[in-house]
């Protein structure tokens, strides 16, 4: 009983104590940017401990309705609170809806715990859209392992992933690792393929992504993208978007819908191609590719390695990826059509590749 009951207390309490551990275990030039974290952090949940203890104090906090955490996983992801709270946890960034833990088990298992403030839905809408999304199940969508709602406390857990795209991205321009032209083909593909399956099931319930970029593409342990952050932008609070900064990646027309996906799709597309930044950058890169090819400079869009190992292949994708990225939402592409736009240029590849070995093998 103490477990549930204790669980804001308990929260609060663990996360001091380890951010303040976390801290010193980061470089001096981080120690300030982590200190104001904290801070910022712990605030917040000491006023959720104001809060539970003048419930406590009032007598009225009913221990046996507290719900615990709702598994959609495997059997051998099973854990309790108990378990999430003792455990070794290091914020990994904030929000202004949520808080990212990344959480070691006493197993050595690893997840990510996202804690969700500045709702715009009821705890019982909240537990029905997460549920939801709970039973989804794709390669290339990011599984939801567990969640815990009430009123006092939103929680999602996933499974830990120690790459995504834009790290992938990162480590490639800073020569720091390669990028086969084949592994971003897999990249798109894999997205797409995401992006159809997100369209077909939400039908019904009219929920795109809203928040496409190589941050939210998570990569495996074979290094297949998997979409996280899918659901979130239903459950935010209207009044926070103003407060999102522009990152190059959001539709001119700044809706929430699947064309404005599939605008987001072809920025991700472009940068595949070109291996130009767009986080933190003042590029326009849907302008710059354009202002390229205007000047008869096709070549020069792609980056190196797409120009020594695509060949003939990359301009296809270009012309996929500029559709996407059109102005006038009605004139993009939907996630089909695009998709089955690229299996054609992966298929046309594997048949020359496969003529091209046989002609070898021949002439022998």
């Amino acid at each position: 009983m103490f477990i549930v009951r204790s669980w804001r207390l308990s929260m609060s309490t663990k996360l001091q104590f380890l951010l303040k551990r976390t801290s010193k275990r980061t470089e001096e030039k981080k120690r300030s940017s982590n200190r104001l974290e904290e801070k910022k952090i712990v605030e917040i949940f000491q006023d959720s401990h104001r809060e539970l203890v003048a419930v406590e104090d009032n007598g009225n906090l009913d221990v046996e309705k507290q719900p615990a955490l709702v598994f959609f996983g495997e059997e051998n992801e099973r854990f309790n609170i108990d378990e999430l709270l003792n455990s070794e946890a290091e914020l990994q960034g904030q929000s202004f809806y949520s808080s990212l833990y990344k959480v070691k088990l006493n197993s050595g298992t690893v997840f990510v715990v996202k804690r969700l403030r500045n709702l715009r839905v009821s705890t019982e809408d909240f537990k029905s859209t997460v549920t939801w999304i709970g039973n989804l199940k794709h390669p290339n969508l990011l599984p939801l392992v567990a969640c815990h709602a009430s009123d006092d406390d939103k929680l999602l857990i996933y499974r830990f992933q120690t790459g995504s795209l834009s790290n992938l991205l990162s480590n490639y321009a800073g020569g720091n690792r390669d990028f086969p032209w084949k592994f971003r083909l897999s990249i798109a593909y894999g997205i797409a393929k995401g992006l159809q399956y997100i369209e077909n099931v939400s039908c019904n319930r009219n929920m795109p992504h809203g928040n496409l970029k190589p941050s939210n593409i998570l990569l495996n342990e074979f290094e297949e993208p998997q979409i996280s952050e899918y659901g979130m932008q239903s459950l935010i609070d209207p009044k926070w978007e103003m407060l999102y900064s522009y990152n190059g990646y959001k539709a001119p027309e700044k809706t929430l819908t699947e064309k404005a996906d599939i605008y987001s799709y072809g920025i991700i597309l472009l940068q595949l191609l070109t291996g130009k930044a767009v986080d933190n950058s003042c590029i326009d890169l849907p302008q710059w590719v354009k202002a390229k090819i205007r000047e008869e400079w096709t070549g020069e869009v792609f980056d190196s390695e797409v120009n020594r190992m695509a060949g003939q292949w990359a301009l296809p994708l270009l012309n996929i990826a500029l559709q996407c990225v059109s102005h006038m939402p009605e004139q993009r592409p939907t996630i089909s059509d695009t998709l089955e736009k690229i299996e054609h240029v992966i298929k046309e590849q594997d048949d020359f590749s496969f003529s091209s070995t046989s002609s070898v093998e021949c002439s022998k």
